[in-house]
């Protein structure tokens, strides 16, 4: 999955929906990938941890719904793992450590079809810091729930985004056996004040996650957040349109944050000049009576 040597700016993580892999999720979004080459960015492509036994597997019919295919020599992956077919009482240490392992170690889970020297990351490539996820189904639910404590798991830069397709947030009550995980979640009071952004994409005809499942993270993080909805179903739009709005966003998200930091560097500098007036006048007053 080589992409060419050159000169990169970020990385971007990409994690892959259920039933899927790094290599299949590679090859359904070539187009945006490709965009965001010409953009500066290095896209990166995880493996979840679990490979889904043949009795995990939805029927070879609803394998499309889950924009993966049939195929007898493909390792279908997971995230996580469905108990009785739901999200309740999951495990996101092993997908959350699977993330880490990269990030320290430059670890990545790989099915022996993915092995390719080439993709061996350089020194440079290294130190490139990562500045947003892109996630599909459930890649996108475990993007959404790492996003607004990522510099905190995983001792890192923040984010600058995180793009989710047919994500979706996870049940956090007490019910569901996953209120361990709620803490991951910024507080509604508390989204204004993060400099993370949100973009959330849904297919209108998705019958795996229905709108309101998709938009449930969206509510949360509104105020930091964009909405893109597309006429198809449970995939990632790879037509020009689509990926020309996504990378239009990511342009503009661009812009954004150097506006805020020239504004900081303004503020910051405004307050160095205050203190300097301040010591010399300090220092004038001190004069005084000395002479």
């Amino acid at each position: 999955m080589s992409q060419g040597k050159k000169q990169y700016k970020g990385k971007i993580l990409f994690l892959h929906g259920y039933t899927q892999s790094a290599s299949l999720f590679y090859a359904k979004t070539s187009a945006l990938r490709k965009k965001l080459i010409k953009l500066g960015y290095k896209s990166v492509y995880l493996n979840g941890p679990y490979v889904l036994t043949p009795a995990q597997l939805p029927s070879t019919d609803s394998l499309s719904k889950f924009s993966s295919a049939a195929n007898e020599d493909m390792k279908y992956r997971a995230w996580w793992v469905k108990r009785d077919s739901t999200n309740d009482r999951i495990s996101l240490e092993e997908s959350i450590e699977s993330i880490r392992n990269y990030i320290d170690k430059g670890e990545i889970i790989a099915d022996s079809d993915d092995v390719d020297e080439s993709d061996a990351e350089s020194e440079e490539e290294k130190k490139l810091p990562i500045v947003g996820i892109i996630g599909f189904s459930q890649g996108a639910a475990l993007g959404g729930l790492v996003a607004h404590k990522f510099d905190e798991i995983f001792k890192v830069d923040p984010l600058k985004f995180v793009i989710l397709y047919s994500g979706f947030k996870l049940n956090t009550t007490k019910k569901s056996g996953n209120d361990r995980y709620d803490h991951y979640y910024p507080e509604e009071q508390d989204v204004e004040r993060i400099n993370l952004k949100y973009l959330h994409i849904y297919g209108e005809l998705d019958t795996v996650v229905e709108e309101s499942r998709a938009l449930s993270l969206y509510e949360l993080t509104k105020r930091r957040s964009d909405l893109l909805r597309h006429p198809g179903g449970h995939f990632v739009p790879n037509s020009k349109l689509y990926i020309d709005q996504v990378t239009n966003w990511i342009h503009k998200v661009e812009q954004e944050d150097k506006e805020e930091d020239k504004e900081k560097n303004e503020v910051k500098n405004g307050e160095d000049k205050d203190k300097h007036d301040l010591a010399t006048l300090m220092d004038m007053m001190d004069s005084f009576g000395t002479i």
